[in-house]
């Protein structure tokens, strides 16, 4: 794209070129252009910029379910009680409330107690491609985070496929600029399906209770305050919504970084990089959470513009997550660095209350190809982005040859 002095950059994630690489985009959004207003919301772009606004009270979470209402589709009681019950969308004192039921069984030690569970789960994926001359690493890594998911939940086996039909159709709630009038009410047919399934799955579990996050959300009190039915179920959705897509981003993306950048893996290999740092690195360098949308409740400065109330920002954290300003060599993907501040779960009080999950994933499948994969290499140049939507950033087929380690 040619810019002059007169038309500085501006955000446009439909011209061609852009899901392949935004990266290009937003460093000359960053260097030229880094807060404007355009497509009926701001587009912040640097790091600083963007922590500001996710620690501003000034601000909402709760847009998508706004913009949803506003269209006027006819009756959706299921995406208004998304809306009102889901800890994404919520603002305080209700998000608070939502954050301290639910952290208490999305804590670190219920999680990585599943260790083993993910541990067999990838050797069973993963064990029985190594030898295979090609294949689409994207369906190990959409099996991966469902067959984890559903586990963690203690999710009855014959409900994952179908679940996992209505999820994909309903995750694209998280995608404004897709909603249309035709799509709000067919995500609410779904919705309201998958919200059956999973009040059907919370009755038999409130008398068989388990080690699941579910047994735990049932269970989880402050007080006498308590999950509804309608929370836990919204809680098992908005876990797949937004675990499923984010952990499968995470795990293609990073294959992906690797075969880009074969000395890493070698570097990684040898020991000179710890798996926290791995993870974070590629949650840094393509992040799978590339943007997120908040509301001015009120009145704000971000840099230096006013963002009056009831404007839209539309925060880049893959921008952020890139900003030379904050990373020394931000295009380099570098295991070995400390990146440790990126923020591709979020930040402040909404940051991602299941990133544990995606994180004990990552960690156990590259540690896994770590111990037995000598190297990556793409079988085929014709891997694919997944083709809707800008929010998340996915590999949907990625086909690649493992060479064994000897």
């Amino acid at each position: 794209m040619i810019t002059t002095a007169q038309s500085p950059v501006k955000f446009n994630p439909f011209v061609p070129g852009f899901r392949e690489d935004p990266y290009t985009t937003y460093q000359g959004l960053r260097q030229q252009n880094p807060i404007h207003y355009t497509f009926d919301m701001w587009i912040v772009t640097k790091y600083q910029d963007i922590i500001q606004v996710l620690n501003s009270d000034a601000v909402s979470v709760n847009y998508i379910p706004q913009y949803v209402v506003q269209q006027k589709v006819g009756d959706i009681p299921g995406l208004v009680e998304l809306g009102k019950g889901a800890i994404v969308f919520t603002d305080p004192p209700d998000h608070a409330r939502l954050r301290r039921l639910a952290g208490q069984a999305f804590s670190n030690t219920n999680i990585n107690a599943h260790t083993a569970y993910v541990q067999q789960l990838i050797e069973e994926l993963i064990a029985p491609r190594i030898q295979e001359a090609s294949f689409d690493f994207a369906q190990i890594a959409h099996q991966l985070p469902l067959y984890t998911l559903a586990h963690l939940l203690g999710i009855p086996h014959e409900y994952i496929k179908t679940i996992d039909q209505y999820i994909h159709r309903v995750r694209s709630i998280l995608e404004p600029s897709l909603l249309t009038k035709m799509r709000i009410r067919r995500i609410e047919e779904d919705l309201q399906a998958c919200l059956a399934i999973f009040q059907e799955i919370i009755d038999y579990r409130k008398t068989h209770l388990g080690d699941d996050l579910l047994s735990k959300l049932i269970q989880a009190r402050v007080g006498e305050d308590r999950l509804s039915d309608s929370e836990l179920s919204i809680a098992c959705v908005m876990t797949f919504v937004a675990g499923h897509e984010t952990s499968k981003g995470l795990l293609t993306n990073g294959i992906l970084a690797f075969i880009q950048h074969p000395k890493q893996w070698q570097i990684f290999r040898e020991g000179k990089a710890t798996n926290k740092q791995v993870i974070n690195e590629i949650l840094r360098f393509d992040p799978p959470l590339q943007q997120t949308v908040r509301l001015a409740v009120s009145d704000l400065q971000v840099g230096s513009e006013i963002i009056h109330k009831g404007e839209k920002m539309l925060l880049c954290l893959a921008s952020a997550n890139r900003d030379e300003d904050q990373f020394d060599n931000p295009d380099t993907f570098d295991i070995t660095r400390d990146a440790a501040a990126q923020i591709a779960f979020g930040h402040g009080i909404h940051n991602c209350l299941g990133q544990m999950i995606a994180r004990l994933e990552g960690q156990l499948l590259f540690t896994y190809l770590c111990e037995r994969v000598q190297e990556i290499r793409l079988s085929n140049p014709d891997y694919r982005w997944h083709p809707e939507g800008f929010i998340t950033r996915t590999l949907t087929y990625l086909p690649v040859t493992f060479i064994p380690a000897a």
